[in-house]
């Protein structure tokens, strides 16, 4: 009997230390619209840089905030799954199920703003300017605003290539990140597929981010040529893995 009292408690303490009962503060709903807003404001602070024109009118009418949002919206219903609803995170508190979600929608905000950016750039006289506003300062102003309103961090991150680290110290990889994105070039790595996992009171999670076709200006080849920004190109192919984007979420 008191064999079995023991087994007892060792077995409840084993479910409460367990991951799968870590819980976020907020729901995921409340998670997924904080990080469409700030999504949002992003675009629109940014309309008079790239989608205004001298006269203060629209450029164009496909870089206004909420068709820039639509488009990565369904960008991330193909990357994440059309099963998908999002009626599924509300009430739902496993960060293990609501990191995912959010770390896609940034993806899918990213890959929108890199296949916009011969619109960005383009003015209606047909001149080209560079914005500046690319993919990677997109993202990390989404992720400023989001976390100012949810306290979740949320950081794009890489290892770089041929001896070339990230570009901006802010996406200086930590010691788990390392970890894991070491892991993400395996070659027997399924595609998408993210890592995540309890430690303290914080929920990490980190799923990997591609080269597309429209990265290759900025970061392609040949290898050290200065790319449109002036940053060195460090020689990536399609498919390759640029880095993560990982999510840092407090628990309850």
């Amino acid at each position: 009997m008191k064999a079995q009292f023991i087994s007892c408690i060792t077995l409840t303490m084993l479910i409460l230390a367990s991951p799968l009962l870590a819980a976020t503060p907020h729901d995921g709903a409340y998670y997924f619209d904080a990080l469409k807003t700030s999504m949002l404001e992003v675009l629109a602070e940014h309309q008079p840089l790239f989608n205004k024109t001298a006269h203060d009118e629209v450029k164009s009418p496909d870089l206004v905030p909420e068709e820039i949002y639509k488009y990565s919206y369904n960008k991330f219903k193909r990357i994440i799954g059309h099963d998908f609803q999002l009626q599924s995170l509300t009430n739902e508190t496993d960060p293990a199920k609501i990191a995912p979600v959010l770390s896609t929608l940034l993806q899918a905000g990213r890959i929108t703003i890199a296949r916009s950016q011969k619109a960005i750039n383009t003015e209606q006289d047909g001149s080209v300017k560079l914005k500046k506003f690319i993919p990677a300062v997109f993202g990390r102003l989404s992720g400023e605003r989001f976390e100012q309103k949810t306290g979740v961090v949320l950081k794009q991150t890489t290892l770089g290539k041929n001896g070339f680290a990230e570009r901006n110290s802010y996406n200086k990889p930590l010691d788990w990140e390392k970890a894991d994105l070491h892991k993400f070039k395996e070659q027997s790595w399924p595609v998408n597929k993210g890592i995540g996992q309890t430690e303290g009171k914080e929920f990490h999670y980190i799923k990997p981010i591609y080269i597309k076709k429209a990265c290759l200006g900025c970061h392609g080849v040949p290898i050290g040529d200065k790319g449109p920004y002036g940053h060195a190109k460090e020689g990536y192919e399609v498919g390759d893995i640029r880095g993560g984007i990982s999510v840092t979420m407090p628990l309850q």
